[in-house]
């Protein structure tokens, strides 16, 4: 935003009158970027964090490509396995794989982070995407919003960024529950004491869960104690609608299966997996200026179509899986972000096979008919 400072009314009433010293209206993209951002491409990453660095992640080959894919496209992602396999130090990096915001996407999660208290003095635009991972003893109001001033919660803290979940079986029912319609919407209506707040709140969902409650379910050389209907209980916390709307699924198995070679630069680093996001990324904000996991159903039919081959493919999968509407637009959609990552203006068979891949009832999940 441009300033003019006026001495007088009559200054102030000809600078309005003098057009030559307004800007043409376009966004500045340059606006308050972080220092020491890489820039791949024409699309910039925030400052690689050598901490929380995905050379550490060993192992987990199918994950760490599933979360790529998710950064490329902002799809939901859950991810289940035994205790100790790895699934959330992974998680907790996905930060690391985010482009930084377009000056748009930053504006509203400055207004709403600023009307919870929690922007910096030093930080007037909100550029790096945020990372929101509330506790498993977090309430429906901390999560949603609420209080007796309409307070923006952990989902609209967390538009244009993540929401975390970890442990997300521990997270009461009512909360899970509760996702549901802003994750159609991206939206969220408060109604407090005679006051109606509409907060944006379009977030990307990780879920990080056990496939059980002892941890040990499928897992061999290990005991599951829980019994079958305990199981199927901890898995019905989440329900069918809720899981429906996560379009990436992955067992993690126990760190059983490393590479043969122990060496750190046998692993992906963050920066190698930032290129194909980049490519991406990049591709979405030209093509439809959102991202693949926000395409309208008018939005798939024109972006995601599909040969023949692949159509009847498709449809077979979803007759044989007994899969919803929502099911069978979200592997388009998933099948559009891997092409993108593959520079591709048409979806292949080999990108339909991987998304159908992800999709796809594995585990505990297997007992869910038709998510």
């Amino acid at each position: 935003m441009c300033v003019f400072g006026a001495k007088t009314l009559v200054d102030a009433f000809d600078a309005l009158s003098n057009q030559s010293l307004f800007s043409d209206g376009k966004t500045d993209e340059s606006a308050f970027i972080p220092k020491n951002c890489v820039r791949l491409g024409d699309v910039l990453f925030p400052p690689e964090n050598q901490d929380l660095s995905f050379s550490d992640v060993r192992g987990q080959k199918k994950l760490i490509r599933a979360l790529q894919i998710a950064a490329a496209g902002g799809h939901n992602v859950l991810a289940f396995g035994p205790p100790g396999c790895g699934k959330t130090l992974a998680l907790e990096r996905f930060g690391e794989l985010l482009p930084i915001l377009t000056v748009e996407e930053a504006q509203s999660v400055t207004r709403i982070w600023s009307l919870a208290g929690l922007l910096r003095a030093n930080e007037p635009l909100l550029r790096v995407a945020p990372f929101r991972q509330p506790h498993q003893t977090a309430s429906i109001e901390g999560i949603c919003g609420g209080g007796t001033n309409c307070r923006p919660g952990e989902i609209s803290l967390s538009h244009n960024g993540v929401l975390f979940l970890d442990e997300a079986a521990e997270f009461k029912t009512s909360v899970l529950q509760m996702l549901r319609v802003p994750l159609e919407s991206g939206a969220i209506t408060l109604s407090r004491a005679g006051r109606s707040t509409v907060y944006p709140a379009r977030f990307q969902l990780l879920l990080a869960t056990n496939p059980c409650p002892c941890g040990n379910y499928g897992v061999s050389g290990k005991l599951c104690l829980c019994s079958a209907r305990s199981v199927e209980q901890y898995w019905r916390k989440f329900s069918a609608p809720l899981l429906d709307r996560v379009d990436i699924r992955v067992c993690v198995s126990s760190s059983n299966d490393f590479e043969e070679s122990s060496s750190i630069e046998s692993f992906e680093s963050t920066q190698d997996l930032r290129k194909t996001i980049a490519t991406a990324v990049s591709i979405q904000r030209s093509r439809q200026k959102k991202r693949n996991a926000e395409l309208s159903p008018q939005e798939i039919a024109e972006f995601c179509a599909l040969s023949q081959n692949d159509r009847e493919k498709l449809d077979e999968v979803a007759f044989e899986n007994d899969l919803s509407k929502r099911a069978v637009s979200g592997i388009q959609k998933l099948a559009r972000t891997i092409a993108d990552m593959a520079g591709k203006n048409q979806i292949e068979s080999a990108h339909l096979a991987e998304a159908i891949s992800l999709r796809s009832n594995v585990g505990p999940l297997s007992v869910f008919a038709g998510i």
